[in-house]
């Protein structure tokens, strides 16, 4: 079954519909013209989402998470932990030692749901002069 539609613009074929690179952008002709053929109506007994309809459920926005104290904290006391894990809350050390599963188990049972726990390693004090 071979159909031309729409002045020889877009070819539908048993594979599917074959869509002309100059019908891009003309989403509601385009979507309009499919459904009138059938293409848009089911499609292995599901039918397809219309990309012209909103969506029925808006999405949730999240908050970032404000690391900026446990980031200033490792500045400041890099060398004092280094190869060490150490969980944080803000500026306030939890835990720490070298098992990121002991420090990380200890920082959940101090009372955080997610606690900020991470290794420290030395700083490179060698620049890079690239090549």
């Amino acid at each position: 079954m071979l159909e031309t539609i729409a002045d020889n613009q877009i070819t539908i074929t048993e594979d599917g519909a074959f869509i002309p690179r100059s019908l891009f952008g003309h989403d509601v002709e385009l979507t309009e013209t499919l459904r009138q053929v059938g293409v848009l109506s089911t499609m292995n007994g599901q039918t397809i989402a219309d990309p012209t309809e909103p969506k029925s459920k808006p999405i949730k926005r999240v908050e970032p998470i404000d690391l900026s104290l446990e980031l200033n904290w490792l500045k400041a006391h890099r060398s004092e932990y280094i190869g060490q894990w150490v969980a944080l809350d803000g500026e306030r050390l939890i835990a720490h030692g070298v098992d990121a599963r002991k420090v990380y188990q200890a920082a959940r049972e101090a009372g955080l749901l997610s606690p900020f726990v991470e290794q420290v390693l030395p700083t490179d004090d060698l620049p890079f002069g690239g090549w």
